[in-house]
C-alpha cells in the first residue's frame, strides 16, 4: 500500500527554519503499531496522522507522535496539519476556520489572510512553584546566578505541561548544557516532559522572548519551536502582568533553525484569558510511504 505524506516547516516563512513536521494524510491506512513505528522512522520532534472526524463539531481527528510516544496536544503539529489540509485540497480553499480533534480535545484553528495560522489553545494553568533554583540551574548546566530573580520557576500548561525557567541573559541561554540524570529526576518529580528556559534578552529586535525547549526523554533532545508551551508561557507572563498581551517568541536559534511564535492573550474580567498562538508555515516536500 502507498500512502502520501507532507513535510512542512512551521513557525517560519523561510525554508529550513522553524520546526519540521511530517503529516500523513490518511491515518486510517495504518495499523495501530505502525503509527509509532512511522514516527520513529521520520525521527522529527512530532509526526501527525489525519483521520476522518469522530466528533460532530470537528472537521478532522489528528493524532500526534514523537519518536518515543503519542502525546495529547502540541502546537506546531496543530498549525502544520492545518496548513497541509489546505494545501492538499482536503480543506476547501474558501474555508478559513476549522476544528481539529486531538486527544486533549477540540482545537479551533484560523487560517489568516496574511498567511499566518493561529490556534486557540485550552485555558492556561499554573501548577506549582519550585523554590530550589540551584537544582534547576544545575540541570541546565548553569548556576543559580543565571536565573532571573524577579520571576518564579513554575510548571504550566495549555495542554502540554512544561517547566518554565526564567533566565537572566541571552548568553546564559546559549551556554545551556543539560545534566541528563538530574534533569530526568526533576521532570519525573514535576510530572512533565519538557523543560523550557526563556529570557527577555533576544537576538531580534522584534522579539520579546528568546526560548529553548528540551524534552529528551520523549525523543526530543531540543525542540526548534514549541507552540503549545509558547501558549503556557504567555499565560504565565500574563498572570504576572495582565498588560502582557502580545508576545513574540524566538526559538531554534541555537539549532540554526530560527523561528517566530506569535502569542495573543485577551483578558476578560473574571475569566481565564483566551490564548491564541500562531505563525507561518511552508511546504518543504511531498512524499509517498510504501507500507507493503
Amino acid at each position: 500500500m502507498e500512502t502520501p505524506f507532507y513535510q512542512v516547516d512551521v513557525f517560519s516563512g523561510e525554508l529550513f527554519g522553524g520546526n519540521p513536521l511530517a503529516v500523513f494524510l490518511r491515518g486510517e491506512d495504518f495499523k495501530e503499531p505502525q503509527l509509532q513505528q512511522v514516527a520513529r522512522e521520520m525521527n522529527l520532534s512530532e509526526t501527525t496522522f489525519i483521520f476522518p472526524s469522530s466528533h460532530p463539531d470537528a472537521d478532522f481527528d489528528v493524532r500526534i507522535f514523537t519518536p518515543e510516544k503519542e502525546i495529547p496536544f502540541a502546537g506546531h503539529p496543530t498549525l502544520g496539519t492545518a496548513f497541509v489540509l489546505r494545501d492538499s485540497g482536503m480543506l476547501a480553499s474558501s474555508q478559513n476556520k476549522l476544528r481539529l480533534k486531538f486527544k486533549a480535545g477540540l482545537i479551533p484553528v484560523s487560517l489568516e489572510e496574511d498567511g499566518k495560522i493561529f490556534m486557540t489553545q485550552p485555558s492556561g494553568k499554573i501548577f506549582q512553584t519550585f523554590m530550589n533554583k540551584e537544582r534547576i540551574a544545575q540541570a541546565l548546566g548553569l548556576t543559580e546566578n543565571n536565573l532571573d530573580e524577579l520571576l518564579p520557576v513554575q510548571s504550566a500548561s495549555t495542554g502540554f505541561p512544561a517547566l518554565l525557567v526564567p533566565i537572566n541573559s541571552l548568553r546564559a541561554m546559549q551556554r545551556i548544557v543539560l545534566n541528563l540524570s538530574l534533569l530526568k529526576e526533576l521532570l519525573d518529580e514535576v510530572g512533565v516532559d519538557m523543560i523550557y528556559p526563556f529570557t527577555r534578552q533576544t537576538c531580534e529586535e522584534a522579539s520579546s522572548i528568546h526560548s529553548r525547549g528540551f524534552a529528551p526523554f520523549i525523543g526530543i533532545p531540543e525542540d526548534p519551536a514549541t507552540g503549545s508551551v509558547a501558549g503556557a508561557l504567555g499565560y504565565y507572563l500574563n498572570d504576572k502582568d495582565p498588560k502582557e498581551k502580545t508576545i513574540v517568541i524566538e526559538q531554534g536559534y541555537e539549532m540554526k533553525r530560527p523561528g517566530q511564535i506569535f502569542v495573543e492573550l485577551d483578558n476578560v474580567e473574571g475569566q481565564s484569558p483566551s490564548i491564541r498562538v500562531g505563525g507561518n508555515a511552508r511546504l518543504v516536500f511531498k512524499g509517498t510511504l510504501y507500507l507493503d
